[in-house]
């Protein structure tokens, strides 16, 4: 989304400046009859490319299917991520905790209640969408 709206913002500006400066003949000011058909059509293009990069996710939304692997827990482990306070806590140190399997070399983040859950060589569904390749869940088989 983010790089269609990039793509829809810098194509019309430099839509608009090329037939500024190139085509226009009225010097007193911007045609903004032709500055709106730019942005009309740069609009419609950045759509399009937006439908093109997340047309797999749109295929597995609109079918709502999953591929399940099942795969064995190797280690897990839990780590405490420091960030600044604010002032006005009355905290010295502010943590966040953050829980990771690890599952074929690959570490994943994980919610406390699955972690606390499960222990060691414990086997794991990870739900997959069959076109994106986007995990959607790991769970407890």
């Amino acid at each position: 989304m983010s790089l269609s709206l990039l793509v829809f913002v810098l194509a019309t500006i430099i839509g608009v400046t090329i037939y500024e400066l190139s085509f226009d003949s009225d010097l007193n000011g911007l045609n903004i009859r032709m500055a709106a058909s730019i942005a009309i059509v740069t609009l419609i293009l950045s759509a399009l490319l937006n439908l093109l990069l997340n047309r797999k996710f749109y295929r597995d939304l609109q079918f709502n299917e999953k591929i399940q692997i099942i795969r064995t827990l190797m280690s897990k482990s839990e780590r405490k991520d420091y960030h600044a306070a604010s002032p006005r806590s009355g905290m010295s140190k502010a943590y966040n905790e953050i829980y990771e399997f690890v599952v074929d070399d690959v570490k994943f983040d994980v919610d406390k209640e699955l972690f606390e859950l499960c222990s060691e060589g414990d086997k794991l569904i990870f739900n997959y969408a069959p076109k994106s390749e986007y995990l959607l869940s790991i769970e407890k088989k």
